[in-house]
């Protein structure tokens, strides 16, 4: 990613970033059938002097470096990770931390903003995966409606949180024990935000930092499998926690 430079793909990727940021865009490249859906587009990279191309679908393919481009290449210049000390959080929130798989990342912020999440706690390591080609492609769109507040330092994110009031919800395997379902947090929450924090696919939180949250919950299964996918324990936090925010009862 030489000089903060990212080559992205995929119709709905490249249309979100060109109505929500098109001056993130530094050149344009589209087959012809995609050619309709970027004249807007166009038009302001006209004004701007940038370069914008009707390209074959070989040419295509080499730019993007993939096959599964859907008519339409961008080179960008990657969002820039915010400092955690400048995000004031309003609504409850994800954290993920060391989360590596791109597709994962990108499933998880595609999600993000379906449900309206704007501000993302993350690691340093997660932020490099989420500036990658595939997880642009993954989230459809998602991560140039979303603003990534990384920490390096999980000491520095947990102290912080405890200062600022919001509540740090470790995500974990089931155990032995019973543990209170994310529900049942957010309820004692109250109007407090919520941080809900997910690890890496493989090991999931160190228990150092799962020591520093406050609370820790797991969603229950029939217990054939350990756990869920990173990406989907994400789908279903959120949906608990688009319920408390809009009012909604669980159905």
């Amino acid at each position: 990613m030489q000089n903060n430079l990212l080559t992205i793909c995929g119709l709905s990727t490249v249309r979100a970033l060109a109505a929500d940021a098109p001056q993130r865009i530094e050149r344009l490249f589209f087959d012809e059938a995609a050619a309709p859906l970027f004249a807007e587009a166009c038009r302001y990279l006209s004004q701007k002097r940038k370069i914008y191309r009707l390209v074959t679908p070989a040419e295509l393919k080499k730019i993007a470096d993939t096959a599964h481009h859907q008519g339409v290449a961008a080179v960008i210049h990657a969002p820039e990770s915010l400092p955690l000390e400048r995000l004031e959080l309003a609504h409850s929130t994800l954290c993920l931390h060391d989360v590596l798989n791109p597709h994962n990342v990108g499933a998880i912020m595609r999600t993000t903003a379906f449900f309206g999440v704007r501000d993302l706690i993350m690691s340093r390591k997660t932020y490099e995966a989420a500036m990658t080609a595939s997880a642009w492609r993954v989230a459809e769109g998602g991560i140039s409606l979303t603003h990534c507040y990384v920490y390096e330092d999980a000491r520095d994110l947990l102290a912080r949180a405890k200062r600022r009031g919001w509540w740090c919800a470790a995500a974990v395997r089931p155990e032995r024990a019973t543990l209170p379902s994310l529900e049942s947090i957010a309820a004692r929450a109250a109007n407090a935000p919520v941080v809900v924090c997910l690890g890496n696919e493989e090991q999931g939180l160190p228990p150092a930092f799962v020591a520093g949250c406050g609370y820790r919950f797991t969603i229950a299964g029939s217990g054939r499998v350990e756990s869920l996918n990173v990406s989907v324990t994400a789908a279903l936090c959120l949906e608990k926690m688009s319920q408390r925010h809009s009012g909604r009862k669980p159905e």
